[in-house]
Parts: C-alpha cells; sequence; structure tokens
C-alpha cells in the first residue's frame, strides 16, 4: 500500500525518504551553510582539449575547442561549453560539416553592441562563434 498522504491543499505528496533532501527549498538555507556545501565540491578543469565527440546512432556531434569541467558531488557531472557546433554522418572520416546556424535575435544583438560597443555585424558574429552565448560572445569582444 502506497504512503502518500494529501496536504490540505488536495496535492498529493510523496514522503520524504532516506538521502532525500528538500531541494525546492533552497531559501532556508544560511549563507555560511550554502559557502560550506559548495567548498565541498570538487572541481577540475581539463586543459587543452581540440574536440569531444558526441556519437548517436545517426550521427555524430563534434563539439570544437569546449572548455571542458568536471565536477564532482559524489557523482561526476561533466560540463562541456564548445566554441563551435558541427555534425556528419555516424562513422565518416571526412571532417565536420559547416557549424550549426545559431538563431540570433535583435534584442541580443543589441545587448552586445551596447555592452562591448562594436558593429551589429562584429556583434552578430560573436554570437555565432559563442554558439549564442550571450556572456562568451561578450568577453570575446571586450
Amino acid at each position: 500500500m502506497s504512503r502518500r498522504r494529501r496536504n490540505t491543499s488536495g496535492r498529493v505528496r510523496q514522503p520524504k525518504g532516506k538521502g532525500q533532501a528538500d531541494m525546492g527549498n533552497l531559501q532556508g538555507i544560511s549563507p555560511k551553510a550554502m559557502q560550506k556545501a559548495l567548498g565541498q565540491i570538487d572541481t577540475n578543469e581539463i586543459d587543452n582539449v581540440t574536440e569531444v565527440i558526441v556519437r548517436t546512432t545517426e550521427e555524430e556531434i563534434v563539439l570544437k575547442n569546449p572548455e571542458v569541467t568536471i565536477m564532482n558531488m559524489g557523482q561526476e557531472i561533466w560540463n562541456i561549453v564548445p566554441q563551435s557546433v558541427s555534425k556528419r554522418p555516424l562513422g565518416s572520416s571526412e571532417p565536420a560539416s559547416e557549424p550549426i546556424q545559431v538563431d540570433v535575435k535583435d534584442s541580443d544583438v543589441d545587448l552586445i553592441v551596447s555592452t562591448a560597443g562594436v558593429s551589429r555585424e562584429e556583434a552578430i558574429k560573436a554570437i555565432q562563434a559563442s554558439s549564442g552565448d550571450i556572456a562568451k560572445a561578450i568577453m570575446s569582444l571586450k
């Protein structure tokens, strides 16, 4: 028999199992406790990475010149931020096809133009080169 309980709002609540934390309520954590928790995260960067290849059943996705960070919080979490992304057929030895087109929004271009003080064309090139990462695009122009 299930141990679900109804609260007064009528929503079903799952009882918390052993070791489960209420991750939705981070407001109750003190800054000191948060600093301690962040200090326990083991973070490593891998330098000089030229590409990361993700193989699916149909194609290979090539992530060029990525920043690779590994965080260990009891489980390894890999963060990969590429400078460009391209696709090629599975098993192909040919170089990666043209980079994926990034949907460039006028609001993003305006933000980069005003923040970095560059032309619209330079802002658009920076957005495309950063695969749509606006912060990275701004940083590349400064």
